[in-house]
C-alpha cells in the first residue's frame, strides 16, 4: 500500500501509449503529403514580430500575411504570433524564432511554441537536430534553449534523433533532451504546465483546472494548520509526512484529489504523491487520476461540512457528496487529455459550498470561498476568438494576462525555460 508499491503502476500508465506513438512517429505525419506541403500558412494574432524572407528582406509581421517557404518568424520580448495552416495553429511565444519550411514542416530555432494539431493536419517540427512529430489530433509544446523540452499536452508525440533513434512521449508527460542525445529510457517525467497563452488555447480545461488547483493550494497554505488537521484526520490510511519547509498543500491536496477521483483512493493517493514528487503540475495530477478541479473542490467541501457539524469529514462522505453533486460517480471526471466537466470545463457551480454553520471563522470554508472567487471562467477557443482579443505572451515570460484568467496574489508566475 506504500508509495513504492504503486510506483510501477504509475509508470505503466504513463508508458502505455508509447508503443503506438513510436510506430506512428516514424511515418509521415497525417496528411503531410505533397498537398499539405504546398498548403498556405498565414499569420494571426501578431504582436511585436517580424518576418525575414529567404532573400534576407525583413518586413513587419501583420495579421493575414501569407508566409512563403523559408520565411523566418521572429518575435520580440513582448511578442507573439500564430501560424495557421488548414486548421492547425502554431502559437509562437516571445523571444522566439520559427522558420516555415513548407506547410508540413517547420524549424524551431529558439524559444517556445505550442503546436495545436487537434483540429488540423500534423506537423514535423525540427528542434536542435531532432525531428518532433505532432500528429493530427494531438497538441504539444516544444522549448529550445540550453536544453530541449518536448511536452505532450494532448495525445502523444514522437521524437526522432539524427542517428535514427526514436522516442515516444506519452500524453501528459514530457522529455528533456540535452543536445541531440535522446534519453535512454522512455520513463518520462509527468507534464509541467506553464499555463500560458498557447497552452490555454490548446488545452483550456487542463489549464483552467491547473490554475484553480494552484489557487486552492495557495489558499490552503495561507489558512494555517487547521485545514491540514481536518483533512488528514479523515484519511484512514498511511499518509506521507510533511518535510520541513514544504507547503501544507502538498499534504492536503493529494488526499482531496484521491477522494475526488474515487475508486481505490489509497492507490490514487500514492500516485498523486509520486506525480508531485516527479514534478507534475496540480492540474496534471488531477487529470492523470481522472478528475477535475470542480470535483476536488467538492471533495474539500465535504470535509469542510464534516468539520462544521462537529464531525470530521471522511473519504466515503466526500465520495457520497460528489455523487450527489455530479449526478453520478463519473460525472465530475475529466479525461487525461483535458476533457470538460459537466456544465463547462472547470465549472464549479454544482460544488459551491453553502454558508458554514460556524461562520466566517472556519478556515476551510474561507479557503474555498477565496478559491471560488478566483476561479477562471472558460477560455475562448482559438477558432472563436477574434485575433485582436487574444493574449500576447507565451513562455518564457510569467503567466500572461489571458482574458478571464486571474493573475492575482495567489497565482505563481510561470517557471522559466529549463536551464539543464
Amino acid at each position: 500500500m506504500g508509495q513504492t508499491a504503486h510506483h510501477g503502476r504509475m509508470r505503466a500508465r504513463a508508458g502505455a501509449p508509447l508503443v503506438g506513438v513510436a510506430l506512428l512517429a516514424s511515418t509521415v505525419v497525417t496528411g503531410c503529403g505533397s498537398s499539405l506541403a504546398a498548403a498556405t500558412t498565414t499569420l494571426a494574432g501578431v504582436s511585436d514580430a517580424r518576418v525575414v524572407h529567404a532573400d534576407g528582406v525583413v518586413v513587419s509581421a501583420v495579421d493575414g500575411l501569407r508566409l512563403h517557404r523559408g520565411d523566418l518568424v521572429r518575435t520580440g520580448p513582448d511578442g507573439r504570433a500564430e501560424l495557421r495552416t488548414r486548421g492547425r495553429v502554431v502559437y509562437v511565444g516571445s523571444d522566439a524564432s520559427v522558420q516555415v519550411l513548407d506547410g508540413a514542416r517547420s524549424d524551431l530555432r529558439h524559444g517556445a511554441v505550442v503546436v495545436d494539431a487537434q483540429h488540423g493536419p500534423g506537423l514535423h517540427l525540427s528542434v536542435a537536430g531532432l525531428n518532433v512529430s505532432a500528429r493530427s489530433g494531438t497538441a504539444l509544446r516544444a522549448e529550445r534553449s540550453v536544453t530541449v523540452r518536448i511536452a505532450a499536452l494532448a495525445g502523444g508525440a514522437g521524437i526522432l534523433s539524427a542517428t535514427g533513434r526514436l522516442l515516444g512521449v506519452g500524453a501528459l508527460t514530457q522529455a528533456v533532451v540535452g543536445g541531440d542525445a535522446l534519453p535512454d529510457s522512455t520513463d518520462h517525467t509527468p507534464l509541467r504546465l506553464t499555463d500560458d497563452d498557447g497552452e490555454a488555447h490548446a488545452v483550456p480545461s487542463l489549464v483552467r483546472d491547473d490554475l484553480a488547483l494552484d489557487s486552492l493550494a495557495a489558499g490552503i497554505d495561507s489558512t494555517g494548520g487547521d485545514t491540514v488537521r481536518v483533512v488528514t484526520a479523515a484519511w484512514h490510511a498511511p499518509i506521507a509526512a510533511l518535510p520541513a519547509g514544504v507547503a501544507r498543500s502538498e499534504q492536503v491536496l493529494p488526499v482531496v484529489i484521491a477522494a475526488a477521483s474515487g475508486g481505490d483512493t489509497s492507490a490514487h493517493y500514492d500516485e498523486a504523491v509520486l506525480l508531485r514528487t516527479d514534478g507534475a503540475s496540480w492540474g496534471v495530477v488531477a487529470h492523470r487520476l481522472g478528475t477535475t478541479a470542480a470535483a476536488v473542490l467538492g471533495a474539500l467541501q465535504a470535509f469542510e461540512r464534516g468539520a462544521a457539524t462537529g464531525q470530521v469529514g471522511t473519504v466515503p462522505a466526500a465520495l457520497a457528496f460528489l455523487a450527489g453533486v455530479t449526478g453520478g460517480s463519473d460525472a465530475g471526471h475529466g479525461g487525461a487529455g483535458g476533457t470538460s466537466s459537466p456544465g463547462g470545463a472547470g465549472s464549479v457551480s454544482g460544488a459551491r459550498p453553502s454558508p458554514s454553520p460556524t461562520g466566517s471563522s472556519d478556515p476551510i470554508g474561507s479557503t474555498i470561498d477565496k478559491v471560488l472567487k478566483l476561479l477562471p471562467t472558460p477560455l475562448p477557443t482559438a477558432t472563436a476568438t477574434p485575433t485582436s482579443q487574444l493574449p500576447v505572451q507565451l513562455t518564457p515570460v510569467p503567466v500572461p494576462s489571458v482574458p478571464a484568467l486571474p493573475v492575482g496574489s495567489l497565482l505563481t508566475p510561470a517557471p522559466a525555460l529549463p536551464s539543464h
